[in-house]
């Protein structure tokens, strides 16, 4: 398309942005449903979930702080 722009490179940052802002803030709203519910295995899962988010954010804080 143009030699200034590298499509390619774009969507990839496009995804992972994607897959990072959306996906980590869905975690986050199901493991709020997890732990509001008064199901023992919803609760599990939504410790779980909550884990998960952690992990997500604690990995991009160390990706961030590695540079």
């Amino acid at each position: 398309m143009s030699d200034y722009i590298d499509v390619d490179a774009l969507w990839r940052v496009m995804v992972a942005s994607l897959i990072g802002g959306v996906g980590i803030a869905a975690l986050f709203s199901i493991g709020l449903v997890g732990i509001s519910s008064g199901r023992a295995v919803a609760r599990v899962a939504g410790g779980a979930c909550f884990v998960i988010v952690i992990a997500g954010v604690l990995l991009g804080v160390y990706v961030m702080l590695d540079k």
